[in-house]
């Protein structure tokens, strides 16, 4: 008998052995198993349910990164967030590499709320929210920044986005730069992102952006700002609502102003009881009630007077 039959008569014998020679680890695609998951017999879905959880224990997590490339668009976005439960280093590192730019792709699935959409979004994003959910990764930044300088702006915006949900500070830079683009989603969604950030660098490119010809951005500064606990913050507020063109983001502002209950914003608020629009007179009103406790009406000089009482020092005691 040749040493090829004698081989072939052991592997039938020895099942074990043969499945160590030849890997015989169950073959899985995920295009199967998502048409399982949705099956109305409850134990097909019973049983693709506990052949993900096997494939999540094992770290096999070349199962989901074929499924990021699956020709059916919705089994992507479900394949990217199973393989973000694998703590396996090489699961950590597959799904940290689809933050490169050439593997993105628009995913009909909000990459926040964590649930279908029709609105598509960039997949980098999801990436990066479920990166930061599992407690970041200090090389994702890198990988997420490469080669998008110059990109287009479709490109550029949703890495300011991706920058956002990755919570890493060390992004702040990248966002304060593309402040200056000339594209307007761009810009946006730099201001949008930078209100995750509570840092001085942050703050000071929120506050570039006050004066900015584009009334969205300056909605979603005012957005960003309301995210910032900085005292620092009331002076860029105070800009807005004395200055700003719109007088819904001034009337915002105002009301921003009460969220602090500090009393510095009083004679502002104050002076706006003389504004000219009705909008901005009633919001002042409101913040300065909110502030001070006071039940004083529309006349400002009702206001200054007990501002100017308040400010006197108590007498000290016998």
């Amino acid at each position: 008998m040749s040493a090829r039959a004698r081989l072939a008569g052991l592997l039938l014998l020895v099942p074990g052995l043969a499945c160590g020679l030849h890997s015989c680890a169950p073959a899985y695609d995920v295009e199967t198993l998502y048409g399982q998951l949705q099956s109305s017999d409850s134990e097909v879905r019973q049983d693709a349910e506990e052949k993900i959880a096997r494939i999540i224990r094992d770290g096999r997590y070349e199962v989901f990164v074929r499924g990021t490339q699956s020709p059916q668009i919705m089994h992507r976005a479900p394949s990217i967030v199973y393989l973000s439960q694998m703590k396996q280093p090489e699961a950590r590192a597959a799904l940290r590499d689809l933050l490169r730019v050439e593997h993105r792709g628009m995913l009909p699935f909000n990459p926040i709320r964590m649930k279908p959409t029709s609105e598509e979004s960039d997949s980098r994003i999801l990436v990066a929210h479920l990166i930061a959910q599992n407690g970041g990764d200090p090389q994702a930044l890198d990988l997420l920044l490469q080669g998008t300088d110059g990109g287009p702006a479709d490109v550029r915006t949703a890495t300011c986005y991706a920058v956002g949900a990755l919570h890493d500070e060390k992004g702040v830079p990248y966002l304060t730069a593309a402040v200056g683009a000339r594209e307007t989603e761009v810009v946006r969604a730099a201001a949008q992102a930078l209100g995750i950030f509570h840092t001085k660098e942050a703050l000071e490119a929120l506050k570039g952006l006050v004066t900015h010809p584009s009334e969205e951005v300056r909605s979603e500064v005012l957005s960003s700002l309301q995210l910032q606990e900085d005292p620092s913050v009331m002076g860029i507020l105070e800009t807005i609502a004395a200055k700003d063109p719109s007088r819904d983001l001034r009337a915002s502002a105002l009301s921003q102003l009460a969220r602090f209950k500090n009393p510095s914003p009083v004679p502002f608020l104050i002076e706006q009881l003389k504004a000219k629009d009705d909008v901005s007179r009633q919001m002042a009103l409101e913040s300065l009630r909110l502030v001070s406790g006071q039940t004083y009406g529309p006349r400002p000089e009702l206001w200054a007077r007990w501002w100017q009482s308040s400010q006197k020092p108590t007498p000290a005691g016998p």
